[in-house]
């Protein structure tokens, strides 16, 4: 594999699953950030909102992951 092509893959791999946020952690995140003065509190949405969010963003990549390794395959 070329290195440009190596470099490509790093750039659309999801993350590790270690590391992802669940839909609390991420909004007990925004709150600290709330607290500390960094976002405003009003704009931090509820839990139930940011899973769908979360739902919703990792359907869609994976939908489009697939396009791209599908259009990627007819070309080789």
């Amino acid at each position: 594999m070329s290195s440009k092509r190596e470099s490509k893959d790093q750039n659309i791999r999801t993350a590790n699953p270690r590391q992802k946020m669940s839909a609390k952690e991420m909004r007990d995140e925004l709150l600290r950030y709330g607290h500390e003065g960094k976002i405003n509190l009003d704009n931090i949405s509820k839990e139930s909102i940011i899973s769908n969010w979360i739902t919703t963003f990792s359907r869609k990549w994976k939908q489009s992951m697939t396009l791209r390794n599908m259009k990627e395959a007819e070309n080789a």
